[in-house]
């Protein structure tokens, strides 16, 4: 072998090297795939620029998609984020690695994919007008549309806490689970059992209310937000049906996700 091939290898080596050990091949922000009208601008809204697949995006800026839009971008070591129609989300992929870096999710329906947190990894932060929501590794929607303010969790578990301080008033209603539980070995008398079990439902209710300032999101369930109120429940059909149409939409990048 040459001296000229040795130099050249090695030089390709080198600098496969410091990429890695700078984090530039792991923390690039890149679009998979965009349909439709999908722009980024930076944090103060201005200098909007059209985005397509493959586009790199900088580190902070506000990726936003149109009326008949949707995105898949994935965010470093992060995971994925799948952005709806009319959604819009501030990234700050900090390549300080004393920071986390965040995502202010601004409005409409974004699914979120992260990996899990290893070692000295610091969680992830997802904020809303809200809320703050901690990740270490999880999938979840987080819906901000007119009539639905909503965390749905798929996968894993999130802790959200209030944005603005004071306590969240949550109800947490586990009626559907234990309605199932209350109706075997029913065989007869359906009303006046479903009429026990109303008044049940009532005072379970009664118990299940509490005021906290943070709590813990699990899998398969939801919680829907009225200023300071949270409903936390199974999820809804609705919010299953949205989860489908994202993980089919991103089903080859979500399966990537090492939660």
């Amino acid at each position: 072998m040459t001296y000229k091939k040795i130099s050249i290898k090695f030089a390709i080596c080198f600098t496969g090297l410091l990429l890695a050990s700078s984090g530039f091949a792991d923390e690039n922000v890149e679009v998979m795939t965009a349909e439709g009208s999908v722009v980024v601008s930076d944090t103060a809204g201005k200098s909007k620029k059209p985005v397509q697949t493959k586009s790199i995006l900088p580190p902070s800026n506000v990726l936003a998609t149109g009326p008949t839009a949707r995105a898949v971008v994935r965010v470093g070591e992060n995971g994925f984020i799948i952005l709806g129609k009319n959604s819009q989300v501030e990234i700050d992929k900090s390549k300080d690695k004393e920071k986390s870096g965040f995502f202010k999710q601004i409005s409409g329906v974004v699914y979120y994919a992260f990996n899990a947190v290893k070692g000295k990894q610091k969680p992830v932060e997802v904020r809303t007008a809200t809320t703050t929501i901690g990740i270490r590794g999880t999938r979840f929607l987080v819906t901000d549309v007119e009539g639905r303010n909503e965390i749905g969790m798929r996968k894993g578990n999130v802790s959200v806490a209030s944005a603005e301080g004071g306590e969240f008033e949550i109800h947490k209603q586990a009626q559907a689970d234990e309605f199932q539980a209350f109706k075997q070995g029913i065989a007869e008398g359906v009303a006046k059992k479903e009429k026990e079990f109303q008044d049940y439902k009532e005072n379970t209710q009664k118990e299940f209310v509490e005021f906290k300032r943070e709590f813990s999101l699990e899998a398969n369930r939801m919680a829907s937000f009225d200023g300071k109120k949270v409903v936390e429940k199974e999820l809804s059909d609705e919010t299953k049906k949205d989860m489908d149409t994202f993980e089919s939409y991103a089903e080859k990048w979500i399966k990537q996700v090492k939660d």
